[in-house]
């Protein structure tokens, strides 16, 4: 029986690049993962041999229900940016995260930078309802969505 989602895994070429953005839509770090760690402590995460550090980040504060993203951050073989080719390609498309105020929080988002692919606007999802889709560093495409 699946109780939830645990994380959702995003492969960066940047670790702080990448963090730092995660934190401006609200995520937090929960835990860092550094390639410096003894090899006693790399062996109980087999990644065949490969070296890498990575970043934990979640919105709210619940360590069993909360959302979360790992971020890893690959040095042999590096990680390379591979941006889903289109929406209706195969495989994970974007992800999506709730939001309240979209108008607002969109708003704030273009102060940091934020270039949307699809600027803000309604749908009729049961009810009115708002989304826009930007991408994440690596070119990940990100969805928010309010109901």
């Amino acid at each position: 029986m699946l109780l939830n989602v645990v994380h959702i895994n995003i492969n960066v070429a940047d670790l702080d690049r990448s963090v730092a953005f995660y934190e401006a839509l609200g995520f937090s770090v929960m835990q860092v993962f550094e390639e410096d760690k003894s090899a006693e402590e790399m062996a109980s995460m087999d990644f065949g041999g490969t070296r890498m550090r990575g970043a934990v980040m979640s919105i709210g504060d619940d360590p069993r229900a909360s959302t979360k993203i790992e971020l890893l951050q690959w040095f042999e073989p590096r990680s390379e940016p591979m941006p889903h080719p289109t929406e209706t390609s195969g495989g994970v498309a974007r992800i999506a995260l709730r939001t309240k105020n979209l108008l607002g929080f969109a708003e704030e988002l273009r102060a940091k930078g934020i270039v949307f692919e699809r600027e803000p606007q309604e749908i009729d999802m049961a009810g009115a309802s708002r989304f826009c889709t930007f991408r994440d560093p690596d070119g990940v495409l990100l969805e928010l969505l309010e109901f």
